[in-house]
C-alpha cells in the first residue's frame, strides 16, 4: 500500500510544477487546521464586529469563509484523485465541519443582530423631535385618481389574461421629445410626481413612482406588486428609463420599436416573469413584469400608457404645456417641508420631501444622530435619496422628491433623535447648499 500511495505521488508530483506540487504532493496537517481555524474564524467573528461598523470588513470575511471551503473541497478531490484515501476523508470532514457551523452561528446570529450603536444613547433633552407617520400600506394599495399609469395596469389585469401573443410596443413621442426637447423632457420628468429621477452606479434613471393611496410612495427598488392581496390577480411589475443606455436590473430581452415580438418568459415567484428592454433614441426603457398568466397584459399597457403620456407634451413641448399636463398635487403652495413615513419594518422610512431650489439640480438626504453628532448610513443615504427635483422661479411653489431608505445604525426599539438635511445638488457644477433640516425620533433596521 505504501509503495502505490508513493507512486501516486511521484505521478502527481511530475504533472503538477512549483507551489502546486509541493501543496497538494502531501499534505501538511497546518494545511488542514490553520485553513479551518481562519474559515470558522471567518464564520464567527462578525458576530462580535457589529459595533466596528465597518462595511468591507463583512465582505472580507465572506470572501475568506468561501475560500476555506473551496480550499478543502479542491484538497479532498486531489486527495481521493491520488488514491490517498484518508487525507481526502480528513479534508472532507474539514468541508462538511466549515458547511454545519452555519447553523448554529445563523441562529445566534438572530439573537445578537445589535451593532451596539444605540447602546446607551438617550433621547436629547429640550430638542423637539417629530414621530415619523404610520406606515401607509403595501404596494397594493390603490393610489388616487391622479395616477393614471397605475389605474391602466390594473385596468388591464381585471380581464383575463391568455397565452403569450406577440405583442408591438414602440414609443415614438418620447424618442421626438428626446432627440428635439431633452431639456424639456428633463424638467418634466423631475417635476412630476409620478417619476423618480436618480442617480446610482454612475448613471441616470427614472422609475415609475405609485400612488398608496391619497399620495406618492416610492417603494424598494421601484416594484410594486399585489403579492398580499388574495382577491385580486397576482402581479410585480417595475417600469424604469435609462440614459446611459443602460438596464437599471438585467440586461433583458431587447426588442425593436414596433416589430412583433412573444415576450421570453420565465417563472418566478410561481408566476411568469419577463425583461423586455426598449430604445427610444439614447434612451433605454425596461419594463419587468411578472404576472400568473403568460400573456403580457402589464408590459403592454404601460408602453401604452407611456406613449399617451409623452404624445400629450410632444404635441406642445413648452413649460407652460407641461404645467397644464402635470398631475394636480404636483406643485403645492407654501413653505418647503420634510416628513418620515414608516416603512415595512423598523429603520426602513420613507421621505417626503417639498421645496423649490429654483434651478435644476437633485436633492438628497443627509441624516445625523442629534448627541454624539455622528453621520448616519453616510455610505447609502445619498443613493437611496437623491432625486433631480421640479424647480421654478416662484419660491411659493413646492415639487415632490420621495424615496424610500434604510438606517442601519441601531436595532429595532432602540429609539434616539436624528437630524435629518435636505440638501441640493446643482447641476450647472455650483456649490452644493442645505435646503431644510428636521428632528425626528427614529430607530435603527435590525440586520
Amino acid at each position: 500500500m505504501e509503495d502505490m500511495t508513493e507512486r501516486n505521488d511521484a505521478n502527481l508530483s511530475a504533472a503538477a510544477p512549483g507551489f502546486f506540487r509541493r501543496v497538494f504532493g502531501k499534505t501538511p496537517v497546518k494545511l488542514l487546521w490553520l485553513p479551518l481555524i481562519a474559515t470558522l474564524g471567518s464564520l464567527v467573528l462578525p458576530l462580535f464586529t457589529y459595533s466596528w461598523n465597518f462595511r468591507w470588513l463583512s465582505g472580507g470575511l465572506e470572501l475568506c469563509y468561501f475560500a476555506g471551503l473551496l480550499w478543502f473541497l479542491v484538497l479532498a478531490i486531489l486527495r481521493f484523485f491520488s488514491k490517498r484515501i484518508a487525507a481526502g476523508f480528513i479534508a472532507l470532514v474539514c468541508l462538511v465541519i466549515s458547511i454545519a457551523a452555519l447553523v448554529p452561528v445563523a441562529f445566534v446570529g438572530m439573537f445578537q443582530s445589535e451593532d451596539g450603536f444605540g447602546e446607551g444613547l438617550k433621547l436629547p433633552q429640550g430638542v423637539e423631535l417629530a414621530e415619523p407617520l404610520g406606515h401607509y400600506g403595501s404596494s397594493e394599495a390603490i393610489g388616487g385618481p391622479a395616477d393614471t399609469f397605475q389605474a391602466a395596469i390594473r385596468a388591464t389585469l381585471s380581464v383575463s389574461g391568455g397565452e403569450n401573443v406577440p405583442i408591438s410596443i414602440a414609443l415614438p413621442s418620447l424618442e421626438k421629445l428626446r432627440k428635439d426637447h431633452p431639456a424639456l423632457l428633463d424638467r418634466y420628468l423631475a417635476a412630476h410626481p409620478g417619476w423618480r429621477v436618480y442617480e446610482q452606479r454612475g448613471s441616470k434613471f427614472a422609475t415609475r413612482r405609485w400612488m398608496m393611496g391619497d399620495h406618492w410612495q416610492m417603494t424598494l427598488n421601484g416594484d410594486y406588486s399585489s403579492f398580499f392581496d388574495k382577491n385580486g390577480p397576482r402581479f410585480q411589475t417595475r417600469t424604469t428609463i435609462g440614459f446611459s443606455q443602460k438596464p437599471w436590473g438585467k440586461t433583458g430581452q431587447k426588442v425593436a420599436p414596433g416589430i412583433p415580438i412573444a415576450p421570453e418568459l420565465t417563472r418566478a415567484n410561481e408566476m411568469w416573469q419577463s425583461f423586455v428592454t426598449l430604445p427610444a433614441a439614447d434612451l433605454l426603457i425596461e419594463q419587468f413584469e411578472q404576472n400568473n398568466v403568460r400573456e403580457r397584459r402589464v408590459t403592454r399597457a404601460a408602453m401604452a400608457e407611456l406613449e399617451r403620456e409623452f404624445a400629450a407634451l410632444a404635441v406642445n413641448p413648452t413649460w407652460d404645456a407641461v404645467r397644464t399636463l402635470l398631475p394636480p398635487d404636483s406643485v403645492l403652495r407654501g413653505k418647503p417641508w420634510l416628513e418620515l413615513r414608516r416603512s415595512t419594518q423598523g429603520g426602513i422610512y420613507n421621505a417626503s420631501i417639498r421645496c423649490n431650489p429654483g434651478r435644476s439640480g437633485r436633492v438628497y438626504l443627509k441624516a445625523f444622530e442629534i448627541t454624539r453628532k455622528v453621520e448616519l448610513s453616510s455610505e447609502w443615504l445619498e443613493t437611496e435619496t437623491n432625486e433631480w427635483i421640479g424647480w421654478s422661479s416662484d419660491p411659493e411653489e413646492q415639487f415632490l422628491s420621495e424615496s424610500n431608505f434604510t438606517i442601519y445604525e441601531g436595532d429595532w426599539e432602540q429609539y434616539y433623535g436624528a437630524r435629518f438635511e435636505v440638501w441640493f445638488k446643482p447641476d450647472d457644477g455650483g456649490p452644493e447648499r442645505k435646503l431644510l433640516e428636521r428632528n425626528f425620533k427614529i430607530e435603527g433596521w435590525m440586520r
